[in-house]
Order: C-alpha cells, then sequence, then structure tokens
C-alpha cells in the first residue's frame, strides 16, 4: 500500500485534555507514522501492519511493513522520543512474521494473540525476552481473513470470516 497515495490516518490518543498524534521515533531518523492494528500486550503497546519512513520526509515517504510487528517499551508507550526506539536496547523493537503476506486482523485468546493474515494464521506469543520479547508461531498455513473487523472471541477460540468460509482459530489450530 502506497500511503502517499491513500488517506492518511495517523496514530491518536486522548490525554484528558486533547487529541494527540502517536509519531514516536523508531531509530534517529525513522518515525512509525501509521499501524492498521494497536493491541496491548504484556506491559507494552504493539502496532501491526505499520507505515514507516525517514522523520523528515512526514507520512509521505512512510513505506508498508505488512507482516510487521512493532512493539513499544513497557510502560508509558506515548514516550515519543525514547519509547519506541529499537536501536536503544530495552525501549522498543519489532519481529517480522515470516510470511509475505499482509496482517488483517488479531484478537486474543488466552492470554495469546492470534494474528489472522490473508492466507494464514499466526499467534504471537510472549516469551519473556527483554530484547526480543515475543516470537511468530504459525498456527495454520491454509486459512487467513479477510476483513480487519471480523475476528470474535468464543469460549473455543476466534472466529473470522476467511476467504474460504467462516474460521475458528485457537494456538492448537484452525477448524
Amino acid at each position: 500500500i502506497d500511503i502517499a497515495n491513500t488517506l492518511y490516518d495517523p496514530i491518536r490518543y486522548y490525554n484528558n485534555t486533547m487529541w494527540t498524534d502517536l509519531q514516536p521515533l523508531l531509530t534517529a531518523t525513522v518515525t512509525l507514522w501509521q499501524a492498521l492494528i494497536l493491541i496491548p500486550y504484556y506491559g507494552r503497546l504493539l502496532a501491526l501492519n505499520t507505515w514507516e519512513g525517514t522523520t523528515g520526509a512526514t507520512y509521505t515517504g512512510a513505506v508498508n511493513f505488512f507482516a510487521r510487528c512493532r512493539f513499544s517499551q513497557i510502560g508509558d508507550p506515548t514516550d515519543q522520543t525514547n519509547g519506541w526506539r529499537s536501536d536503544v536496547f530495552g525501549r522498543g523493537g519489532f519481529i517480522d512474521a515470516p510470511t509475505n503476506e499482509a496482517i488483517v486482523s488479531a484478537a486474543f485468546f488466552r492470554n495469546t494473540l492470534i494474528v489472522f493474515f490473508e492466507y494464514s494464521t499466526w499467534q504471537l506469543r510472549y516469551v519473556g525476552e527483554y530484547g526480543l520479547p515475543f516470537i511468530w508461531e504459525r498456527i495454520s498455513s491454509d486459512f487467513g481473513a479477510v476483513s480487519p473487523y471480523s475476528s470474535i472471541v468464543f469460549d473455543q477460540g476466534v472466529m473470522t470470516v476467511s476467504d474460504r468460509g467462516i474460521i475458528q482459530a485457537a494456538a492448537n489450530g484452525v477448524t
């Protein structure tokens, strides 16, 4: 997706008085401009399917990292100077899923984040390592999701709409 030719939709938060754009530095010269999904997980804020680019070029120079999970430091994710920095150990970081598909949807099931891609389903599992606290594990290589807002959590798994039907995913498989 070319963000320069699409409507810019910044990440925003409310600080009890006004709405503020969250455009944190990822390195000394790169900024996180946009993400499809934001979700808290183990004290961090995760940004899935991100648009990142050179700080001076503004959002018009951003590149879509469609299979990326970018995470903030533990604590305050609104620290725009250091809270997401992947070049400062222990602050923030990222992990790319080993697939050429885009992240479409995500939902929690029993403390595990189930992430639906276009044609596959993965779990983003917390492992607790200080520098790289999450890992990707494939649940299904056959079923994904087609809508960012189609995930519904049930007792036995997360249900979503796939290109092949209605599916339900849990950490151990997809039906």
